[in-house]
């Protein structure tokens, strides 16, 4: 799932487009989201709680963030058993290459509807 976002266009308050900030911009992602797709980049698989821990924030908040980050197709959801009975479900981040393929494929398709809606602009 990507988003259209509007401080990448030119004079709309970004200084610098960079990997950081195209990436926020594509996926509408929150400081809470980068932060932890960015922990999951670095130890692979973590349980919710362990990412609410370091992250010093509420489970719940965490457990958002991460469906938010499944919508968009950026992580995966593993569910583990556990022996005596019960669950638990490890977050890990899809593989980089794969996120920016798919990127690169939004940007293309962007583009071309940008120029697409800039011609029927002439026809309007």
């Amino acid at each position: 799932m990507f988003f259209v976002c509007n401080n990448m266009m030119p004079n709309k308050g970004v200084e610098e487009i960079n990997c950081e900030n195209v990436v926020e911009c594509l996926y509408d992602l929150s400081e809470l989201d980068k932060n932890i797709l960015s922990m999951l980049g670095e130890d692979k698989e973590l349980r919710s709680s362990e990412l609410a821990e370091k992250v010093d924030k509420d489970q719940s908040t965490v457990y958002r963030s991460l469906e938010r980050l499944l919508e968009c197709g950026l992580v995966y959801k593993e569910k583990e058993t556990i022996r005596n009975g019960g669950y638990y479900f490890l977050y890990s981040r899809r593989p980089l290459d794969n996120i920016k393929e798919e990127a690169l494929e939004c940007i293309d398709q962007w583009y071309e509807d940008m120029k697409e809606a800039i011609q029927e602009i002439e026809e309007v």
